[in-house]
């Protein structure tokens, strides 16, 4: 593993450390870790958040099996070489706390910290178990707040039951009451920042980013897409000019007016591995398009999608075909399992 606190990169040039969109190239980043991933005591705030479709009884308590971790493991180390080799500086989780509090993983970095310029903002989880998750990337944060980075984390959120309705069907779950979002319910484009509305972020959320970014960003939101957790399997900007959608969510009616100009790749499909246990799956098909970019010329995307790589190689991109084989059961493909710290 690279050493947490290793030096960060002179971008050159008089070039100021940052990252504002998904597609410039990649500097820095951190590779999340399946190790210790668990299922945490049932409470309201994960039930509602992450399997609100399944009955309590049929949601496993506990840590996962060790097969499906060492494998998981295996994949995220690959993925985490194959970024070097591209010259990428990776980092890994500090698990120093990860058994003091009843967390749920440090597998998914995405979610609860966004970086937008030269700013950390740890995100205000609606989900209990997610309260101690940045602790495992705080001495990442530390030494990119020693070289320049702001670094600010939203109120933690008491989260009473008041927060989750309880109809969910087709519609989001979170009342309006506390400042609640997960950093993935975003998707940055340069000054424009997309913010979806859903089980995992709520108008708040958006009204509280927009306060503290200021008008240097506007903060676009997103209600009529697809209700149910984050963003980055819906619309995935590849770089200036060029949008990827989730055809089963997006059509020409409800995307958003940001990329009416741009041109777009529409995935209608997605292959989906048959379960690899009898456990509740923390995400759907959807999440092979969940790739990430190394440059605007270069992604890293799940193999097994071939109609996504086809038509990505038809716009001519350079695929990198990595897998994660259990991205639907652990809920993360290879956007959700990262966090870019620079991109120039």
């Amino acid at each position: 593993m690279i050493p947490i606190d290793c030096v960060f990169l002179d971008c050159g040039m008089g070039d100021k450390m940052s990252c504002n969109n998904d597609w410039g190239q990649l500097k820095e980043i951190i590779v999340g870790t399946a190790k210790g991933y668990r299922t945490p005591e049932l409470n309201k705030s994960f039930k509602s958040c992450q399997f609100p479709e399944y009955e309590e009884k049929d949601i496993p308590v506990g840590p996962y099996p060790s097969h499906v971790i060492d494998e998981q493991e295996e994949d995220l180390w690959f993925l985490a070489e194959t970024l070097k080799d591209h010259g990428v500086i990776v980092h890994r989780p500090d698990r120093s706390y990860a058994d003091q509090y009843d967390n749920w993983h440090y597998y998914s970095p995405r979610d609860c910290t966004l970086i937008i310029g030269d700013t950390i903002i740890e995100t205000p989880s609606p989900i209990l178990n997610r309260r101690f998750e940045t602790w495992g990337y705080r001495k990442i944060f530390n030494s990119l707040w020693a070289n320049g980075y702001k670094w600010i984390k939203a109120p933690t959120p008491i989260l009473f039951d008041g927060n989750f309705k309880e109809e969910i069907d087709g519609v989001p779950s979170l009342n309006n009451l506390e400042i609640l979002f997960e950093a993935a319910n975003c998707v940055r484009v340069n000054d424009d920042i997309l913010y979806q509305v859903s089980n995992t972020g709520n108008e708040k959320g958006a009204q509280w980013l927009q306060s503290v970014l200021g008008d240097k960003y506007k903060v676009h939101l997103c209600e009529n897409l697809y209700s149910y957790a984050h963003l980055d399997s819906t619309i995935i900007p590849l770089r200036e000019g060029l949008v990827l959608y989730n055809a089963s969510r997006v059509n020409e009616e409800n995307e958003p007016e940001l990329f009416k100009s741009w041109d777009k790749i529409w995935i209608d499909e997605c292959y989906s591995a048959p379960p690899s246990m009898d456990l509740p799956w923390g995400a759907s098909a959807w999440i092979g398009l969940n790739l990430l970019s190394i440059d605007p010329k270069t992604v890293i995307v799940d193999k097994k999608q071939k109609q996504l790589i086809e038509k990505l190689k038809q716009h001519k991109f350079d695929i990198v075909p990595l897998e994660l084989r259990h991205d639907r059961l652990l809920a993360g493909g290879f956007h959700c399992v990262t966090l870019d710290l620079i991109r120039l």
